[in-house]
């Protein structure tokens, strides 16, 4: 499973980029623009192919989950807490998967499998945040403990990195810096990080 987290600020042709890196093979797309507004995020996906609608998870606006049959709703570490399970609960029996962030895999225990996936991080030194250093070393290995979602490895995903974060037994990939530092190059990219997360290149481990 491979997971594109977007851009934080706007970028040139962005939907477009987005079919194009699901063509290429992308899961789905975390659509996560901090400090926007919900108008804000509603206009990108009006401009958006609507057949990229299922692959789209939304961050913190279930409004727009509904209305637009995305994919899920993703809430961050810091406001998990302020969702009640009722409202997740209607959330997840309206069509929408959910999501959120961890920073220690000590907290999966605690992660109800009402969430459908985690995003657990950073897994290697992160691309798009100086000194957001590795919090694992290369030889850990995923043990879910109970949870029963998907946990996707975040921070420092490239196409040297990949092959590694398989190995520790993450279920997929969540990438960020390594396609948004230059984002006319995401999809050439992507396709490299593509190959070596499936085992299908030389990249070093």
């Amino acid at each position: 499973m491979i997971q594109i987290i977007t851009h934080t600020g706007k970028i040139n042709h962005e939907p477009t980029l987005w079919l194009q890196l699901l063509q290429e093979g992308a899961d789905s797309i975390l659509v996560r623009k901090p400090g926007w507004q919900e108008a804000d995020y509603e206009m990108l996906l009006l401009a958006a192919n609507p057949s990229c609608y299922p692959h789209l998870i939304i961050a913190n606006h279930p409004v727009l989950c509904e209305r637009y049959g995305l994919l899920g709703i993703h809430f961050g570490e810091a406001i998990r807490g302020s969702v009640s399970q009722e409202e997740l609960l209607r959330y997840q029996q309206s069509g929408c998967i959910l999501s959120t962030s961890i920073h220690s895999v000590q907290t999966l225990p605690v992660v109800s499998n009402i969430w459908s996936q985690v995003l657990l991080s950073p897994v290697f030194d992160s691309i798009s945040k100086a000194g957001y250093m590795a919090a694992f070393d290369t030889n850990f290995r995923l043990d879910k403990d109970g949870y029963a979602g998907n946990v996707l490895a975040l921070g420092g995903i490239n196409q040297h990195t990949a092959d590694k974060a398989r190995h520790m037994r993450f279920d997929g990939i969540a990438l960020h810096g390594a396609l948004w530092q230059h984002p006319e190059r995401a999809v050439r990219n992507f396709i490299s990080i593509r190959d070596a997360w499936s085992g299908n290149s030389f990249s070093s481990s």
